[in-house]
């Protein structure tokens, strides 16, 4: 935690006294700094950044940690930077409040990365009835997915107690322990799960449930002064998730998720590889649909009158999809 605490630092210091956000060129490559989470879906981008893939279409990504997207938002909408790779949900808020420029061109997860695991003692679904599982807190994403999860093994939200518990190490010590009967997890913990031999009800990973995780998200100001910049960092973005997904990279993908996750545990950084490989197949694509899930998702965003389309500019995605007819897929040399 002390280490990424210092990234956090670091990075805040560099957004607020640095030069501006696009400087000038360096060595023939424009810089652009890029906020992002820490997160699954968000290693694509940190994956992209380590290969090169940005520097092949002209770009040299400053990536920029911060803890959540509310900062990251709040970055975009004063200029301080023009692009950036979060989750959607603070997007769309600011967006219904009235910041209308924020747009999202992509995701880098466009289903969701959870799977519902329960103790040893559940034999089939029916058993949960009457049980209790565990979320993070009411109203979070976990509280969703844990609802979503019930009625899709055909029970009902009133069959189940969902039970507050904190993140995800504090609800798989509850699960492990006997406190709660299931509970929803994300990589590596779902390595955990299948190593003690917890069933696995669900896994949403493997399902037809759109949903945007994270993405790239910038400005429709911006795109208008600069849309060959966007354009090519959607290029070097999507030939990262090429990168990353193919199977010749893998130790140069572990080395890479080891720095983006401060982490040297092989085995668990193999397992988000391989999940995360599975929840973005192909470019980073974007839908209507899983923007509509999304607002579904969250308590507040669902009152509203939102148009998910209104939110979307999909031409770069349509744009990569027609270069792509024509050229071959660029597979980065591996960084030092």
């Amino acid at each position: 935690m002390k280490s990424l605490n210092a990234v956090f630092w670091v990075a805040t210091f560099t957004l607020l006294f640095s030069s501006p956000q696009l400087s000038a060129q360096t060595k023939g490559l424009k810089e652009v700094r890029v906020p992002y989470a820490l997160g699954g879906s968000t290693s694509f981008f940190w994956v992209a950044h380590r290969s090169g893939s940005f520097e092949k279409h002209g770009i040299k990504v400053l990536p920029i940690f911060m803890r959540g997207g509310r900062e990251a938002v709040q970055a975009l909408i004063s200029r301080d930077v023009y692009l950036m790779q979060q989750g959607s949900a603070g997007v769309i808020q600011a967006w219904a409040q009235g910041f209308k420029d924020l747009v999202a061109i992509g995701a880098t997860g466009n289903k969701l990365d959870y799977v519902l695991v329960s103790t040893a003692a559940i034999k089939k679904p029916a058993d949960l009835k009457g049980k209790k599982i565990g979320i993070s807190q009411l109203g979070a994403s976990t509280d969703f997915i844990a609802r979503l999860a019930v009625r899709q093994l055909g029970l009902t939200e009133k069959d189940v107690a969902l039970i507050s518990l904190g993140a995800q190490g504090e609800r798989w010590a509850a699960l492990a322990g006997g406190h709660v009967d299931a509970s929803v997890f994300q990589p590596p913990v779902t390595l955990r799960a299948r190593k003690a031999g917890m069933p696995i009800w669900l896994d949403f990973s493997k399902t037809d449930y759109e949903y945007v995780v994270a993405g790239p998200v910038t400005t429709r100001s911006f795109i208008k002064t600069d849309r060959d910049t966007v354009m090519n960092f959607m290029r070097g973005l999507a030939d990262g998730m090429d990168f990353y997904r193919d199977e010749r990279n893998k130790e140069a993908v572990i080395r890479y998720l080891g720095e983006f996750y401060r982490s040297n545990n092989t085995e668990e950084l193999d397992e988000t590889r391989r999940v995360y490989t599975q929840v973005s197949p192909g470019l980073p694509v974007v839908t209507a649909k899983s923007m509509e899930n999304m607002i579904a998702s969250d308590r507040t965003l669902s009152t509203m009158s939102i148009n998910p389309s209104d939110v979307l500019d999909l031409s770069f995605l349509k744009q990569l999809e027609e270069e792509r007819k024509t050229k071959k897929v660029f597979q980065p040399k591996e960084s030092p």
